[in-house]
């Protein structure tokens, strides 16, 4: 068995005693979203439980998708994937992307995200062999400028994209950070 660190550790030590008092009862839900709505959410810490609170959302209400700022950067990446799927598979006809205020993506700079990274280990050397062989490699950690803006270039992605059906309600939203109030977004 492998190594973990303390952090690890402790959460396995809690699984343990999660599953041994059989509190995994109350969580039992279908896999299949009982308002048919699919959430793009930013991964943020702050918004594990303010989101699914100010959106009135049970577990087994929704589909969640977390990634950083709420940003959708591939027409064929893993989040609008992880929407067709949603569509396709488990009835989803509605999609909230929620960005939120003070959210750590606005205003990041790759530059400052790869310097980051080599302060966290990654050699220098790296860095510059994954720009080479991609140039996508360094711009794709930037931020963006106005959080409406990014909200709304989401939204068109989605709404956009070929393989989703017309049929689909997609809207946008900001979510402040404080307070769980939500703000339209004009698309």
């Amino acid at each position: 068995m492998p190594a973990y660190s303390p952090v690890v550790e402790t959460v396995l030590e809690h699984n343990r005693a999660f599953v041994e008092s059989g509190a995994w009862r109350d969580h039992a839900a279908p896999g299949r979203p009982a308002k048919q709505l699919a959430v793009v959410a930013c991964m943020d810490t702050r918004l594990t439980r303010l989101l699914p609170e100010a959106l009135g959302l049970e577990n087994g209400d929704a589909k969640l998708i977390k990634v950083a700022g709420a940003t959708i950067m591939e027409p064929y990446g893993e989040v609008m994937r992880s929407l067709l799927v949603a569509v396709a598979e488990l009835g989803v006809t509605d999609i909230m992307v929620v960005g939120h205020t003070r959210c750590g993506t606005c205003g990041m700079e790759a530059d400052h995200m790869l310097d980051e990274l080599e302060r966290a280990g990654v050699s220098r050397e790296r860095i510059e062999r994954a720009v080479a062989e991609d140039p996508r490699a360094g711009s794709f950690l930037n931020g963006f400028a106005i959080l409406e803006d990014e909200v709304a270039a989401s939204v068109r992605k989605i709404r956009e994209h070929p393989l989703m059906p017309e049929s689909v309600r997609v809207s946008g939203f900001t979510i402040d950070i404080e307070t769980g109030r939500l703000t339209p977004v004009s698309v």
